[in-house]
């Protein structure tokens, strides 16, 4: 029995077929090149045009106008293009009806791309985030470390002045301020036998610097407090600050504390 087939053989089924494997490479080919090819003008203006409508489908306006002007302006002569000139000054005319003092208004500044692409990497992802920080309270969570983690590369890989990222115009919304640029200190305890432990940890992206800190912790009529100097908490870093015995059957204990450095200050009470 023969593995291979005689060369008669193939040259009896390549005259039989190879008017069809031709035909059908020469048709996926053209098919290809006129209609699915990546640099296709009319292709990649329709996938901008269906962004921009996706975003204008969940209110993000802004985005959707630089997607829409996008289209406009690189591919003018495509059939998206004409449906993006009608979309935009429809888009426009929406934003300046919506009062300046609504409620409902969101923290949406003009994203200006020139400017934003000459920025670092960090502070441009997580300023574009930040703009739609308030537009969905279920994706919030997910942002908040998303931003924080930007934010906090900026700081210590890219060496960013914290200043400096507070004066970038999609920072100044008084909730990003808040999140973000407030001091939060965090009070944790780590139970033991007999007295549990309690530290204070930077919950900022960004160290304290010159930080004095002070922790009370109560229970009924018991407390102990301590309070230290450090010239520099990491961000993530917690100290251990005193011992203090919470009792199961004492009642509610409370950790009260201030935290005072070069970037703010901050007061809080939680119960434990």
């Amino acid at each position: 029995m023969r593995l291979f087939p005689k060369k008669e053989q193939i040259l009896h089924s390549w005259e039989k077929y190879s008017l069809i494997v031709i035909g059908n490479v020469v048709f996926f080919a053209l098919l290809y090149l006129f209609s699915y090819r990546p640099h296709n003008s009319e292709n990649r203006a329709s996938e901008f045009l269906a962004l921009a409508q996706e975003q204008e489908t969940i209110k993000r306006n802004e985005t959707a106008l630089v997607l829409y002007e996008k289209v406009l302006q690189d591919y003018g002569n495509t059939r998206a293009a004409q449906t993006a000139a009608a979309r935009i000054p429809m888009i426009k005319k929406s934003a300046t009806a919506v009062p300046a003092d609504s409620a409902t208004e969101l923290y949406k500044p003009r994203l200006d791309l020139g400017s934003m692409l000459d920025r670092q990497p960090s502070v441009y992802v997580a300023g574009f985030m930040s703009m739609h920080f308030e537009d969905n309270p279920i994706l919030q969570p997910k942002l908040r470390e998303a931003i924080h983690r930007y934010l906090r590369l900026a700081v210590y890989d890219e060496k960013i002045p914290l200043d400096k990222i507070k004066r970038e115009s999609e920072f100044q919304n008084e909730t990003i301020k808040r999140e973000f640029f407030d001091i939060k200190p965090k009070c944790n305890m780590d139970p033991d036998w007999i007295y549990d432990n309690f530290s204070l940890q930077n919950d900022n992206f960004f160290p304290w610097i010159n930080v004095n800190i002070k922790l009370t912790v109560t229970q009924g009529n018991r407390n102990e407090t301590e309070e230290i100097r450090l010239e520099r908490l990491e961000s993530g870093d917690a100290i251990e600050l005193l011992e203090f015995r919470v009792k199961k059957s004492g009642g509610i204990a409370k950790c009260v504390g201030t935290v005072t450095a070069k970037e703010g200050s901050s007061s809080w009470s939680r119960d434990l």
